[in-house]
């Protein structure tokens, strides 16, 4: 969603993130923690240089997101959607 509003400010994305610890992990949803994966993509791909602020819980929001229904929801078809209007796929 972040990728789609057009939120690239690395500062933004580190102050939002940036708080959440192992702690918390149990607070979030499987749909919640897919989501974070997605935000990884995106921060991996408008910051290559920098660290994603929850690489401590890469490997826990890729098996959510793989366990994650084999096809597309209706909000990944609205994106891939609206990514592709933008020419950005």
């Amino acid at each position: 969603a972040f990728a789609c509003i057009g939120w690239s400010s690395l500062d933004f994305f580190v102050s939002l993130l940036s708080p959440i610890k192992i702690k918390h992990q149990d607070s979030f949803t499987d749909e919640e923690l897919s989501q974070l994966y997605m935000v990884s993509l995106h921060f991996q791909l408008e910051f290559p240089d920098q660290k994603y602020p929850l690489t401590h819980m890469h490997s826990q929001l890729l098996n959510v997101f793989k366990r994650q229904e084999p096809t597309s929801s209706k909000l990944q078809r609205d994106v891939a959607l609206s990514l592709t209007r933008i020419g950005w796929n």
